[in-house]
């Protein structure tokens, strides 16, 4: 938790595994272009390049105004609304502006509930009122089909994430990852890509099949956001606006 500008349960030194990970491969970088040798793209199929790139990460060109959505998401950990977040990390903090709860920030498996709560039971939850201009922007310019889960995601300063999957393929994208801040330090590193280009503003697909580990060696916390859900036509227009360039 984090409070008053400073944390209660400071992150814990960091994994020799996490460690390791990034001295094998922070400083890696691999060419992106030409990876799917042309096939995938599609202007009338976006799922095609969506569900089958080898990319590690497709830029999505929407705008972000991440200045606005830091105060909102800021005031939320200052104030200790946080939720630590997952066993295998120090200093990862959630909380959820749309969900089943603030506080289910994980899949419905790891609360013992089924599945389809997660379509089923997601909506708005008591947090979005303190979050009028991240909402807005959500339902006017990110404009889902439909929202599950979605997170502001910290991590604190000395803070780590160990190297993990999160799924069992490499073909496709997975979440949406937006940048709310991200502190001169702090890098998403993936085994054999090296980091990703996060920059205040900046959203990403994210491939989550890669390997990839975070630690924040800076002094103030990493603010990001995950969107989990339906992207819809209007969204995925816009993944493939990102993607052509590569494809």
């Amino acid at each position: 938790m984090w409070v008053d500008h400073g944390p209660v349960h400071y992150p814990t030194k960091v994994s020799d595994r996490t460690r390791k990970f990034f001295e094998e491969n922070e400083f890696k970088q691999k060419n992106l272009f030409g990876l799917d040798k042309g096939l995938l793209y599609d202007e009338d199929e976006p799922n095609t390049a969506i569900d089958k790139t080898l990319l590690p990460w497709i830029p999505v060109p929407i705008e972000v105004p991440h200045e606005d959505i830091l105060k909102e998401g800021m005031h939320l950990l200052d104030t200790g609304c946080y939720t630590a977040h997952r066993p295998d990390s120090s200093g990862w903090l959630s909380i959820c502006i749309h969900g089943m709860s603030s506080v289910h920030t994980n899949v419905p498996e790891d609360y013992g509930l089924p599945d389809e709560w997660e379509d089923d039971e997601s909506d708005w939850t008591d947090i979005a009122r303190y979050c009028p201009k991240t909402v807005e922007w959500m339902r006017e310019v990110v404009r889902y089909e439909k929202y599950t889960r979605v997170r502001f995601m910290a991590v604190l300063p000395d803070g780590w994430l160990m190297p993990h999957v999160d799924r069992n393929r490499i073909h496709g994208v997975g979440a949406t990852n937006v940048a709310i801040n991200n502190p001169e330090g702090c890098k998403l590193v993936m085994k054999d890509w090296g980091e990703m280009p996060f920059d205040p503003g900046k959203m990403f697909k994210i491939n989550t099949g890669y390997e990839h580990a975070v630690w924040n060696r800076s002094d103030e916390p990493r603010i990001h956001m995950i969107f989990d859900g339906d992207m819809g036509d209007y969204f995925k227009s816009k993944v493939l606006e990102g993607y052509k360039p590569y494809a």
